[in-house]
């Protein structure tokens, strides 16, 4: 794929493909949002506000009633539940068990246990996300979509 730049009198982003993938739905959307504005996520700790960037999120997982966000160094408290966040977040984020949604192009390993739940491994940390059987083909296709396509 090449990337090439042209100035003209108008602002235009022209994507020309052969086939429109997942990858080139994934670019647009990823360019909506930035020309939006909406590529962060506002997340708090401690009663303090930030401001993170959606593509450094980790992953969501809720306990207690509560839904975090993980980044490699930091866990925030997330305001919305986690079928929300389904439709909130670009498609790079995958839900991976009831109480889980992954950040694929974070995801370094992919164990699968013959019973039981799997579990999901994340580059330069040391944070682990546990996924379930019925949630593995979909996880399986997301991957094999983002990353292996021409």
């Amino acid at each position: 794929m090449k990337i090439r730049t042209e100035l003209c009198d108008t602002e235009e982003i022209v994507i020309r493909c052969r086939e429109r993938t997942e990858k080139i739905r994934t670019l647009e959307s990823e360019i909506e949002l930035l020309l939006r504005g909406d590529n962060e996520m506002a997340l708090t700790v401690g009663g303090t506000e930030y401001f993170v960037r959606k593509t450094s999120i980790l992953f969501f997982d809720s306990c207690n009633g509560r839904v975090y966000a993980h980044t490699a160094n930091q866990m925030y408290t997330a305001p919305h539940k986690l079928f929300e966040l389904e439709n909130l977040l670009p498609s790079q984020f995958v839900r991976v068990s009831k109480s889980a949604i992954v950040n694929i192009n974070h995801v370094a390993s992919v164990r699968r246990s013959p019973v039981g739940n799997g579990e999901l491994t994340f580059y330069e940390c040391e944070k682990k996300v546990y996924f379930s059987r019925s949630y593995f083909k979909l996880l399986q296709y997301k991957i094999n979509e983002m990353r292996f396509q021409k």
